[in-house]
């Protein structure tokens, strides 16, 4: 699915240096099947991660995971967020889902 809102994601080249320009204006989220890949890229370097073909099987998971917020860089290595961790509370653009805002309304 492609993304709609105004929230581009983190995109620039120091905190996603797995970002390519065509990826960006696709927009599209980090879907069930990118989510599948991504563990196996936690805890690799972004060498490692750069050098590995396809891109498109490693390079992009990394840049999608780190766009919407479910991974992010610690010393160099691709590392899992809080989001990651509670990833059944958002949709693929790292907004919480809609029945995780009606469920914290209630509370």
């Amino acid at each position: 699915m492609k993304h709609k809102g105004i929230d581009r994601g983190i995109i620039d080249l120091v905190s996603n240096p797995f970002a390519h320009e065509s990826w960006i204006m696709q927009g599209f989220g980090f879907t069930g099947k990118r989510q599948g890949q991504i563990e196996n890229l936690f805890g690799q370097s972004i060498e490692y991660i750069l050098m590995t073909q396809p891109e498109n099987e490693n390079r992009y998971v990394a840049f999608v995971a780190i766009r919407w917020g479910f991974a992010c860089l610690v010393n160099k290595e691709l590392t899992p967020t809080e989001k990651w961790n509670n990833r059944h509370l958002y949709d693929g653009h790292g907004k919480p889902k809609k029945e995780t805002l009606l469920f914290s309304l209630i509370e």
